[in-house]
């Protein structure tokens, strides 16, 4: 298990590399691109700047928010900033491997209800078989994303789903992406984390 922090410049870098794995993927046009809030709205941001605008028609943003994503705000989030790099890390190790046995233990968590926006409903009851990229920053359990295919595919069984994201944090999560630039247990310190600081 590694932690990585990505400067601005650096998370850029590996949009620009994500969407060309999606791109090299012979696939055609996207009817949508999904992007989970909040985290995955921003490596969606950054990735269209990179993948080809003829190869998707729209994009619509669902809201779902991690637990953990909560109690890191307000105080907890002053003080993460104030300790140094090397503490975060190894905290980001030790709560990454408490939630990885806690699930062993008892076993998936309770799927998140979805709103699907009336946009993304209104494709998927019109289309045959559409085409979705689900963007997210990162895949820990998989129970949000678990959640969110499922919901897709009660809207239209015949829908063909593909899952970015820029890594894998886990073992074994519920579900892995299609497309990922770390499948080797690497947490990731993106600009928005409440724990990011720069590496200077």
């Amino acid at each position: 298990m590694q932690v990585l922090t990505l400067s601005p410049h650096e998370f850029d870098l590996h949009t620009a590399k994500l969407a060309r794995m999606v791109e090299e993927d012979d696939i055609g046009c996207f009817d949508a691109i999904v992007a989970i809030r909040r985290g995955g709205s921003f490596v969606c941001d950054s990735f269209c700047n990179h993948f080809a605008k003829d190869r998707y028609q729209e994009r619509y943003d669902l809201t779902l928010q991690r637990p953990s994503t909560k109690r890191k705000s307000g105080l907890l989030g002053k003080l993460l900033k104030s300790l140094p790099l090397p503490i975060l890390d190894k905290m980001r190790m030790v709560e990454s491997a408490l939630l990885e046995m806690r699930r062993k233990i008892k076993g998936p968590g309770r799927d998140p209800n979805v709103d699907v926006p009336v946009g993304l409903a209104n494709l998927l009851g019109k289309a045959i078989s559409p085409k979705i990229l689900i963007i997210d920053d990162a895949i820990d359990s998989g129970d949000t994303l678990i959640a969110i295919v499922n919901s897709l595919t009660k809207l239209n069984p015949k829908s063909i789903l593909r899952i970015a994201v820029v890594t894998e944090t886990t073992h074994s999560p519920r579900l892995h992406a299609d497309y990922t630039l770390y499948r080797n247990r690497t947490l990731i310190r993106f600009p928005w984390s409440n724990d990011y600081k720069d590496k200077r």
